[in-house]
């Protein structure tokens, strides 16, 4: 049952490469500009330390554990500031990195989801090790039924789908690059529109070392008729009440979701 509107705030930010002190900074003068009364904090993927996939040295040295300083710190903010957080963060179990994705909630609850689809392209899997989890997780947070992907998972809708309702609030979290922005935002408002949610996307800005630019103002809030809710102004905080009133009733007036048809991912 859905117990009152959702406030979200994106940090879109240029990410300080492999510099997790200097990252972990930004996000505390963002968390003291933050509008008030804000539930949830949604950061960019790898928000400590860039898309590090050309130097798997550089990327080994920076890696944590899950109660490790990106971790820890974050956990202490969630108590502080009374927000859950989610994003991720570069991760080392048992030798191998992970692009893990992270949620945690000032109660001091955690989920953890390792990235399942790996940029190949880019050269991701040759640093990362793919999750081993078939479907990203659902948390329930305030009312609201949230799933969790990251950056190129987007790009599959199977594994996104949205059956019987089970969610109400698609979070992606991604180093999307300015070349492909265009797929991005399409692919935001397909998986809204498709799976009948709310949307947010948050993205990096600026440039890194490789040389890969990223848009500003990419990050966006969609509504569950595919409509962009709110983007990036002057400030790189982006904020929405979601409200949960119109999307039941939306999802009773327009069912396509009792039509979709079943299916198992292997």
């Amino acid at each position: 049952m859905f117990l009152r509107n959702l406030r979200v705030s994106i940090f879109e930010d240029n990410i300080i490469w492999a510099d997790k002190a200097a990252n972990l900074e930004q996000l505390k003068r963002n968390l003291r500009n933050m509008p008030e009364d804000t539930d949830l904090v949604i950061l960019p993927e790898l928000f400590t330390t860039g898309f590090i996939i050309d130097d798997r040295d550089l990327a080994a040295s920076l890696a944590e554990r899950n109660t490790g300083e990106t971790m820890s710190t974050l956990h202490l903010l969630a108590n502080e500031y009374r927000v859950a957080f989610t994003g991720t963060f570069l991760a080392h179990t048992a030798g191998q990195l992970f692009n893990r994705a992270f949620f945690i909630e000032p109660n001091g609850d955690d989920t953890f989801y390792d990235k399942r689809h790996l940029f190949a392209f880019g050269g991701e899997d040759k640093v990362y090790k793919q999750g081993v989890v078939n479907q990203a997780p659902i948390i329930r947070y305030r009312g609201f039924n949230i799933k969790l992907i990251v950056c190129y998972d987007l790009r599959f809708p199977v594994f996104i789908r949205n059956v019987n309702n089970n969610y109400d609030l698609l979070i992606v979290v991604a180093n999307w690059p300015k070349a492909r922005e265009n797929a991005w935002k399409t692919l935001l408002m397909a998986r809204a529109i498709e799976n009948e949610c709310y949307v947010c996307g948050v993205n990096r800005c600026g440039t890194d070392p490789q040389g890969i630019e990223y848009s500003e103002g990419s990050s966006l809030i969609i509504d569950f008729k595919g409509k962009i809710i709110t983007q990036r102004g002057t400030s790189p905080i982006i904020a929405a009440d979601l409200s949960p009133a119109p999307l039941a009733r939306f999802r009773e007036k327009f069912p396509a979701w009792r039509d979709a048809d079943p299916f198992k991912i292997l």
